[in-house]
Order: structure tokens, then C-alpha cells, then sequence
């Protein structure tokens, strides 16, 4: 399997459509490469069956992947930046590789504060109002039209923010100033404040859902940092003290 696009000076749209809830494993991959528009897919065998529960989210079943080869990502080529809605699943997904991520679900929190959701059907209705919506969300859960769809509004956000879609620095770096969620947005703490969510939950969390939303993911890792600190404090207290 060669690599199928030119990474030289550009970013990929990524999505994944995998054969687990847990541990997911990829069964379709598709990018778009930013500074070009080529669109490439394809689907894979994850050495397993495919879950009843994701076979509803998008309809792949085992006989669709028969026989095919696994992904394996050191045959491919990445660029410096992946771009994704909710990009740290599909990264962890394909094999968490060495690239920066932009993560759209954050750069659109920043471009349109005004949205009342996040969610990427949610935010291509925001953009481009129900009637059309609805024509471009039915290819949802395949992984080619949810690429087509964040790359439709990372476009939307650069030019809300005014930079050029190439300028990937730029992009990345407006998306990681994106505030975390200050409470538990689900869950049997929800409306707690993350400062308050007791650690063991914490640590939970970050190792068992992987599809988790990045200000999430942002704000339990600092929480599980400022608690390290802390420890570490106490700790050279207690010495002083001895």
C-alpha cells in the first residue's frame, strides 16, 4: 500500500469509521489534502469482527471489509498538521502519530461564539441553514462525507477569522486557545465543576472514552496536572517539615 497523497506543505482533513466502541480500530479512512482538494478513501479489515453497535452508526459490516488488508500507518505518509472534528479520536484511531492537530470542533468555538453546538452536523446546519444541511449531512458516518463536511467548515472558519486555510500555524494555534469546559457536561457528575470531579473519575475518563470532545480532553488534563502539582507540593512540604 503506497502513500496515496503528496504531503509537501499542506494539512490533511482527516476521518475515520472504526469496528468498536472501545479500542476502536479503523475500517474506513478517508483525508482531503487542504492545499490541493484531493480526496482520497479507502476501507480496511481491523482483524476483528465489527460490532453490532457501530454497524448502526455506519451500516459497514464485516462481509464489506472481507479479505481486505489492516491499516497500517507506517505505510503512509502524513503531513505536519491533521485537521478533524474531534481530531484526537481519529488520531488515536489511525496509531496517535507524530503531526499537530487542529481540531475544528475548538477553531469553531472561536469563529462562530454565537453557535449554540458544536456537533459537525450541527455546525454545517448553523452554517449553511436546514434545506441544505440536510443534503450534505446524509452522507454522515461515512468517512469521506463527514471529511467533506469538516473541511467545508475548517474553510468557514478560516475565513470567519481571516486567515488563509494553508496558514496552518495560524489555524492551530487559534484552536488550542479555545477555552476548556469549565463543569462535567455528562455523566454521574455532570454540572460539577471539573475542579471538583474527584480524581479517580478523572483518570477514568481519559483512559477508557476516546472520543471525547478536545475542551474536554483539555480540561481533565489539566486538572490531572494541577493534582500532580499539588501532590508534588505537599510532598516537598512534608520534608521540610521532617
Amino acid at each position: 500500500m503506497a502513500a496515496a497523497f503528496n504531503m509537501v506543505d499542506t494539512a490533511l482533513i482527516i476521518d475515520t469509521e472504526t469496528d468498536q466502541g472501545r479500542d476502536p480500530r479503523p475500517i474506513q479512512v478517508a483525508t482531503i489534502n487542504v492545499a490541493t482538494g484531493f480526496e482520497w478513501m479507502k476501507y480496511f479489515n481491523s482483524g476483528r469482527s465489527i460490532s453490532p453497535v457501530v454497524i448502526r452508526v455506519h451500516g459497514i459490516t464485516d462481509d464489506d471489509v472481507a479479505g481486505l488488508e489492516r491499516f497500517e500507518l507506517e505505510q503512509f505518509e502524513l503531513p505536519e498538521y491533521l485537521i478533524g472534528h474531534n481530531v484526537r479520536f481519529d488520531w488515536r484511531v489511525i496509531g496517535s502519530p507524530s503531526a499537530k492537530l487542529i481540531c475544528t470542533v475548538r477553531l469553531a468555538r472561536v469563529a462562530f461564539p454565537e453557535w449554540s453546538a458544536y456537533g459537525q452536523s450541527k455546525c454545517i446546519e448553523q452554517l449553511l441553514g436546514k434545506g441544505e444541511a440536510s443534503r450534505m449531512t446524509i452522507a454522515a458516518h461515512d468517512a469521506l462525507g463527514d471529511a467533506r463536511m469538516c473541511y467545508l467548515l475548517y474553510q468557514a472558519c478560516c475565513e470567519r477569522l481571516e486567515i488563509a486555510p494553508t496558514d496552518f500555524a495560524a489555524a492551530h494555534a487559534i484552536a488550542n486557545k479555545a477555552n476548556p469546559v469549565g463543569k462535567m457536561p455528562f455523566g454521574k457528575h455532570k454540572g460539577m465543576p471539573i475542579k471538583e470531579v474527584p480524581i479517580s473519575y478523572v483518570k477514568w475518563m481519559l483512559g477508557n472514552i476516546h472520543n471525547m470532545q478536545p475542551s474536554l480532553y483539555s480540561a481533565l488534563t489539566k486538572r490531572i496536572k494541577a493534582e500532580a502539582a499539588a501532590n508534588a507540593k505537599e510532598s516537598i512540604d512534608e520534608s521540610v517539615i521532617k
